[in-house]
């Protein structure tokens, strides 16, 4: 089974790829986020409010388990497409983008939540804990890149 060659033009265009699924996502995420703050402004979302302490726990729990699993997955990938000193574009792709899917069920089930009870504070902030946290993680690529570990070049 022969190796593929991962040349500077396939980590381009992978990073190129990847900088656009996040920024897709987060703009579908402040987008449909938008739609909800009208929607319970202009009183028309749902009125259940006895449930929002529920839901305020259940989308809480859902962002530490996204968080959680997300790192857990990608660092996985990463582990498995690691070839020499780097991550192969493969390993980012994929790495990346559940990590990213993980953020944005988190950030919709929190703003389909605050659509139910039609109450926006405090049950909004697990959508935005996932969004900083989704911000935080732009792919910049340095995974891909093929650097030595730092115990090969410090002076001897």
């Amino acid at each position: 089974m022969s190796d593929t060659i991962h040349t500077d033009a396939n980590r381009r265009g992978t990073l190129i790829v990847v900088r656009i699924i996040w920024l897709a996502l987060l703009v579908g995420q402040l987008g449909f986020g938008g739609v909800v703050y009208f929607q319970v402004k202009a009183g028309q979302a749902g009125d259940q409010a006895q449930l929002s302490g529920q839901m305020l726990t259940i989308a809480s729990g859902i962002l530490i388990g996204a968080i959680g699993l997300g790192y857990f997955a990608r660092n996985q990938s990463y582990k498995k497409h690691w070839h020499g000193n780097c991550v192969s574009p493969p390993g980012f792709f994929q790495g990346n983008l559940i990590l990213l899917a993980l953020l944005e069920l988190s950030s919709f089930v929190t703003l389909v939540f605050v659509m139910v009870t039609g109450q926006l504070f405090p049950l909004i902030l697990p959508a935005v804990a996932s969004l900083a946290v989704q911000c935080v993680n732009f792919p910049s690529g340095l995974p891909m890149q093929d650097t030595p570990p730092d115990y090969s070049t410090s002076p001897k």
